[in-house]
Protein backbone atom coordinates (compact mmCIF):
# COMPACT_ATOMS: atom_id res chain seq x y z
CA UNK A 1 0.00 0.00 0.00
CA UNK A 2 3.15 2.67 0.87
CA UNK A 3 4.56 1.36 -2.18
CA UNK A 4 1.33 2.03 -4.28
CA UNK A 5 1.06 5.58 -2.80
CA UNK A 6 4.53 6.49 -3.28
CA UNK A 7 4.71 5.99 -6.39
CA UNK A 8 1.00 7.44 -7.86
CA UNK A 9 2.88 10.56 -5.41
CA UNK A 10 5.69 10.45 -8.18
CA UNK A 11 4.32 10.05 -11.15
CA UNK A 12 2.19 13.01 -10.49
CA UNK A 13 5.40 14.64 -10.01
CA UNK A 14 6.45 13.76 -13.01
CA UNK A 15 3.42 14.82 -14.55
CA UNK A 16 3.46 17.99 -13.23
CA UNK A 17 7.33 18.59 -14.52
CA UNK A 18 7.10 17.18 -18.06
CA UNK A 19 4.01 19.60 -17.76
CA UNK A 20 5.64 23.01 -16.62
CA UNK A 21 8.69 21.82 -18.88
CA UNK A 22 6.24 21.80 -21.72
CA UNK A 23 5.05 25.11 -21.01
CA UNK A 24 8.25 26.74 -20.14
CA UNK A 25 10.07 25.88 -23.29
CA UNK A 26 7.39 27.51 -25.22
CA UNK A 27 8.58 30.81 -24.32
CA UNK A 28 11.99 32.38 -24.10
CA UNK A 29 13.06 34.52 -21.66
CA UNK A 30 14.05 37.58 -22.14
CA UNK A 31 15.08 40.28 -19.83
CA UNK A 32 15.78 43.09 -22.29
CA UNK A 33 12.31 43.72 -23.25
CA UNK A 34 10.04 46.74 -21.57
CA UNK A 35 7.16 44.70 -22.53
CA UNK A 36 4.75 43.32 -19.64
CA UNK A 37 5.50 43.89 -16.03
CA UNK A 38 8.06 44.33 -13.77
CA UNK A 39 8.38 43.17 -9.82
CA UNK A 40 10.60 42.44 -7.21
CA UNK A 41 10.36 38.96 -5.84
CA UNK A 42 11.60 36.10 -3.77
CA UNK A 43 12.46 32.68 -3.72
CA UNK A 44 10.38 30.62 -1.34
CA UNK A 45 9.77 26.56 -0.99
CA UNK A 46 6.27 25.44 -3.08
CA UNK A 47 5.56 24.00 0.70
CA UNK A 48 6.73 27.49 2.44
CA UNK A 49 9.28 27.10 5.08
CA UNK A 50 7.51 25.73 7.68
CA UNK A 51 7.94 26.78 11.52
CA UNK A 52 8.20 23.59 13.85
CA UNK A 53 7.46 24.37 17.57
CA UNK A 54 6.15 23.13 20.91
CA UNK A 55 3.03 22.92 22.66
CA UNK A 56 4.64 22.73 26.15
CA UNK A 57 2.27 25.97 27.73
CA UNK A 58 4.17 29.21 29.40
CA UNK A 59 6.55 26.57 31.33
CA UNK A 60 8.38 26.05 27.92
CA UNK A 61 10.23 23.03 26.89
CA UNK A 62 14.24 21.99 26.35
CA UNK A 63 15.32 19.78 23.78
CA UNK A 64 16.31 16.57 25.21
CA UNK A 65 17.73 15.29 22.06
CA UNK A 66 17.56 15.92 18.20
CA UNK A 67 17.60 13.49 15.74
CA UNK A 68 18.48 15.81 12.60
CA UNK A 69 20.92 18.36 11.67
CA UNK A 70 20.99 20.89 9.16
CA UNK A 71 20.09 19.95 5.47
CA UNK A 72 19.04 16.63 6.58
CA UNK A 73 16.03 15.29 4.38
CA UNK A 74 13.30 13.97 7.03
CA UNK A 75 9.97 12.18 6.08
CA UNK A 76 6.41 12.80 6.95
CA UNK A 77 5.86 10.83 10.57
CA UNK A 78 9.75 10.90 11.37
CA UNK A 79 10.35 12.22 14.87
CA UNK A 80 12.33 15.31 14.93
CA UNK A 81 13.15 15.65 18.91
CA UNK A 82 12.70 14.30 22.23
CA UNK A 83 11.83 17.76 24.41
CA UNK A 84 11.79 17.46 28.49
CA UNK A 85 8.23 17.18 28.74
CA UNK A 86 8.52 13.91 26.61
CA UNK A 87 7.70 11.87 29.49
CA UNK A 88 4.89 13.81 30.85
CA UNK A 89 3.44 14.60 27.04
CA UNK A 90 3.57 10.56 26.33
CA UNK A 91 1.50 9.76 29.63
CA UNK A 92 -0.79 11.92 28.33
CA UNK A 93 -1.34 9.55 25.29
CA UNK A 94 -1.53 6.71 27.51
CA UNK A 95 -3.88 8.22 29.78
CA UNK A 96 -6.26 9.10 26.69
CA UNK A 97 -5.71 5.63 25.35
CA UNK A 98 -6.62 3.93 28.95
CA UNK A 99 -9.70 6.32 29.02
CA UNK A 100 -10.86 4.99 25.48
CA UNK A 101 -10.83 1.65 26.71
CA UNK A 102 -12.81 2.21 29.86
CA UNK A 103 -15.63 4.38 28.08
CA UNK A 104 -15.54 1.54 25.65
CA UNK A 105 -16.39 -0.97 28.38
CA UNK A 106 -18.88 0.99 29.40
CA UNK A 107 -20.60 1.50 26.63
CA UNK A 108 -20.57 -2.37 26.09
CA UNK A 109 -22.70 -2.91 29.36
CA UNK A 110 -24.92 -0.07 28.42
CA UNK A 111 -25.63 -1.57 25.15
CA UNK A 112 -26.62 -5.07 27.09
CA UNK A 113 -29.13 -2.89 29.33
CA UNK A 114 -30.63 -1.34 26.58
CA UNK A 115 -30.84 -4.48 24.80
CA UNK A 116 -33.03 -5.44 28.07
CA UNK A 117 -35.14 -2.39 28.63
CA UNK A 118 -36.34 -2.02 24.86
CA UNK A 119 -37.41 -5.94 24.78
CA UNK A 120 -39.55 -4.43 28.95
CA UNK A 121 -40.64 -1.83 27.38
CA UNK A 122 -41.50 -3.00 23.84
CA UNK A 123 -43.34 -6.32 26.33
CA UNK A 124 -45.46 -3.70 28.73
CA UNK A 125 -46.53 -1.77 26.06
CA UNK A 126 -48.20 -5.16 24.49
CA UNK A 127 -50.05 -6.30 27.78
CA UNK A 128 -53.97 -5.84 28.13
CA UNK A 129 -54.06 -2.29 30.19
CA UNK A 130 -55.84 -3.73 32.84
CA UNK A 131 -53.08 -6.32 33.15
CA UNK A 132 -50.37 -3.66 34.37
CA UNK A 133 -50.05 -0.47 35.99
CA UNK A 134 -49.75 2.49 34.42
CA UNK A 135 -46.68 3.55 36.49
CA UNK A 136 -44.81 0.30 35.57
CA UNK A 137 -45.45 1.15 31.85
CA UNK A 138 -44.02 4.26 32.39
CA UNK A 139 -40.83 3.12 34.69
CA UNK A 140 -40.02 0.24 31.48
CA UNK A 141 -40.34 3.32 29.13
CA UNK A 142 -38.10 6.01 30.88
CA UNK A 143 -35.62 3.17 31.40
CA UNK A 144 -35.65 2.42 27.43
CA UNK A 145 -35.45 6.33 27.13
CA UNK A 146 -31.91 6.61 29.86
CA UNK A 147 -30.29 3.24 28.07
CA UNK A 148 -30.91 5.31 24.83
CA UNK A 149 -29.40 8.49 26.25
CA UNK A 150 -26.47 7.01 28.22
CA UNK A 151 -25.24 5.19 25.24
CA UNK A 152 -25.32 8.27 22.69
CA UNK A 153 -23.11 10.07 25.86
CA UNK A 154 -20.92 7.23 25.83
CA UNK A 155 -20.27 7.26 22.31
CA UNK A 156 -19.49 11.20 22.48
CA UNK A 157 -17.51 10.96 24.96
CA UNK A 158 -15.41 7.88 23.21
CA UNK A 159 -15.53 10.27 20.10
CA UNK A 160 -13.81 13.29 22.33
CA UNK A 161 -11.28 11.17 24.17
CA UNK A 162 -10.24 9.67 20.61
CA UNK A 163 -9.59 13.54 19.03
CA UNK A 164 -7.80 14.14 22.67
CA UNK A 165 -5.21 11.26 22.23
CA UNK A 166 -4.46 12.61 18.04
CA UNK A 167 -3.88 15.58 20.03
CA UNK A 168 -1.30 14.56 22.00
CA UNK A 169 0.38 12.19 19.49
CA UNK A 170 0.58 14.80 17.38
CA UNK A 171 2.70 17.05 19.57
CA UNK A 172 5.42 14.02 20.07
CA UNK A 173 7.50 15.94 18.29
CA UNK A 174 6.80 14.61 14.55
CA UNK A 175 6.89 15.86 11.57
CA UNK A 176 3.72 16.86 9.30
CA UNK A 177 5.77 16.94 5.88
CA UNK A 178 8.44 15.46 3.82
CA UNK A 179 11.60 17.83 3.01
CA UNK A 180 14.56 19.16 4.47
CA UNK A 181 16.23 21.12 8.02
CA UNK A 182 16.24 24.37 6.84
CA UNK A 183 17.26 25.71 9.95
CA UNK A 184 17.59 24.64 13.51
CA UNK A 185 16.73 26.98 16.23
CA UNK A 186 17.53 25.02 19.70
CA UNK A 187 20.08 22.67 19.57
CA UNK A 188 20.52 19.58 22.63
CA UNK A 189 20.00 21.46 26.24
CA UNK A 190 18.74 24.73 24.50
CA UNK A 191 15.36 26.11 25.82
CA UNK A 192 12.83 26.40 22.63
CA UNK A 193 12.39 30.04 22.24
CA UNK A 194 9.87 32.22 20.09
CA UNK A 195 11.57 30.67 16.45
CA UNK A 196 10.54 27.43 17.61
CA UNK A 197 12.90 24.48 17.54
CA UNK A 198 13.17 24.48 13.76
CA UNK A 199 12.00 24.93 10.22
CA UNK A 200 11.55 22.34 7.66
CA UNK A 201 11.00 22.69 3.97
CA UNK A 202 10.58 20.90 0.71
CA UNK A 203 12.83 21.94 -2.13
CA UNK A 204 11.61 19.69 -4.60
CA UNK A 205 9.49 22.65 -5.75
CA UNK A 206 10.49 26.00 -5.72
CA UNK A 207 8.52 29.49 -6.42
CA UNK A 208 8.74 32.89 -6.77
CA UNK A 209 6.72 35.24 -4.92
CA UNK A 210 6.81 38.35 -6.80
CA UNK A 211 5.07 42.12 -5.29
CA UNK A 212 3.14 43.54 -8.28
CA UNK A 213 1.71 46.47 -8.07
CA UNK A 214 -2.32 46.97 -7.02
CA UNK A 215 -2.46 49.23 -10.23
CA UNK A 216 -0.76 46.14 -12.29
CA UNK A 217 -2.51 43.46 -11.04
CA UNK A 218 -4.97 43.66 -13.66
CA UNK A 219 -2.84 42.83 -16.49
CA UNK A 220 -1.54 39.44 -15.22
CA UNK A 221 -3.29 36.24 -15.68
CA UNK A 222 -2.68 32.51 -14.44
CA UNK A 223 -0.25 30.77 -17.14
CA UNK A 224 1.55 33.95 -18.07
CA UNK A 225 5.36 33.82 -18.41
CA UNK A 226 7.59 35.25 -16.21
CA UNK A 227 11.72 35.73 -16.38
CA UNK A 228 13.76 36.03 -13.30
CA UNK A 229 17.59 37.12 -12.47
CA UNK A 230 19.36 38.87 -9.58
CA UNK A 231 22.79 40.10 -9.26
CA UNK A 232 25.77 36.86 -9.13
CA UNK A 233 22.82 34.58 -11.55
CA UNK A 234 24.72 32.37 -14.29
CA UNK A 235 21.68 32.98 -16.43
CA UNK A 236 18.04 33.75 -16.20
CA UNK A 237 15.17 31.55 -15.00
CA UNK A 238 11.92 31.15 -16.79
CA UNK A 239 8.83 30.81 -14.28
CA UNK A 240 4.48 30.40 -14.54
CA UNK A 241 2.26 32.47 -12.83
CA UNK A 242 0.36 29.84 -11.04
CA UNK A 243 -1.75 32.23 -8.65
CA UNK A 244 -2.57 35.52 -7.54
CA UNK A 245 -3.10 36.60 -4.02
CA UNK A 246 -5.85 38.41 -2.64
CA UNK A 247 -4.63 40.66 0.19
CA UNK A 248 -3.10 44.26 -0.67
CA UNK A 249 -0.73 45.18 1.61
CA UNK A 250 2.55 47.53 2.11
CA UNK A 251 5.77 46.06 0.00
CA UNK A 252 8.44 43.89 2.07
CA UNK A 253 10.92 43.83 -0.75
CA UNK A 254 12.91 47.67 -1.45
CA UNK A 255 15.00 48.20 -4.85
CA UNK A 256 18.84 49.27 -4.23
CA UNK A 257 17.70 53.11 -6.28
CA UNK A 258 17.50 55.49 -3.43
CA UNK A 259 15.26 57.43 -5.63
CA UNK A 260 12.62 53.40 -5.86
CA UNK A 261 9.72 54.59 -4.37
CA UNK A 262 9.66 52.69 -0.68
CA UNK A 263 5.95 52.91 0.21
CA UNK A 264 3.82 50.49 -2.25
CA UNK A 265 0.69 48.67 -2.40
CA UNK A 266 1.47 45.27 -4.04
CA UNK A 267 -0.71 41.81 -4.41
CA UNK A 268 1.83 39.02 -3.88
CA UNK A 269 1.71 36.37 -7.33
CA UNK A 270 3.01 33.32 -7.36
CA UNK A 271 5.38 31.72 -10.32
CA UNK A 272 6.43 28.49 -10.47
CA UNK A 273 10.03 28.41 -11.49
CA UNK A 274 11.20 25.96 -14.20
CA UNK A 275 12.87 22.47 -12.52
CA UNK A 276 16.08 23.23 -13.78
CA UNK A 277 16.04 25.86 -11.70
CA UNK A 278 15.57 24.00 -8.42
CA UNK A 279 19.52 22.51 -8.31
CA UNK A 280 20.85 26.55 -8.37
CA UNK A 281 18.75 27.79 -6.49
CA UNK A 282 17.18 25.49 -3.62
CA UNK A 283 20.53 27.29 -1.16
CA UNK A 284 19.08 30.43 -1.76
CA UNK A 285 15.71 30.69 -0.15
CA UNK A 286 14.18 34.12 0.47
CA UNK A 287 16.60 35.68 -1.93
CA UNK A 288 15.52 39.06 -3.50
CA UNK A 289 14.88 39.01 -7.59
CA UNK A 290 13.67 40.45 -10.28
CA UNK A 291 10.88 39.56 -12.10
CA UNK A 292 9.18 40.33 -15.17
CA UNK A 293 6.17 38.96 -16.13
CA UNK A 294 5.36 38.96 -20.09
CA UNK A 295 1.54 38.86 -21.19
Amino acid sequence: MMYAKASAKLFLNVIFLLTCSGAFAETSCRLDTKQGIGALGRIEPRSRVIKVSHNAGPEGARVAQLFFQEADSVQAGEKLAVLSDHVKRKAEVQAAGTRIKVLEAQRAVEQVALTFNKKEHLRHQSLDPGAVSISLVDEKRLAYEQSLADLKRLSAEITRAQAEQKIAEAELDNTLITGTVVKIFARQGERIGDNGLLQIADLSQLDVVAEVYESELPQVKIGQTGCITATGFKRSYRAQVRELGFLVRKNDLNDTDPLADRDNRIIEVRLTLEPEAVADLQHQIFRQVKVRIVP
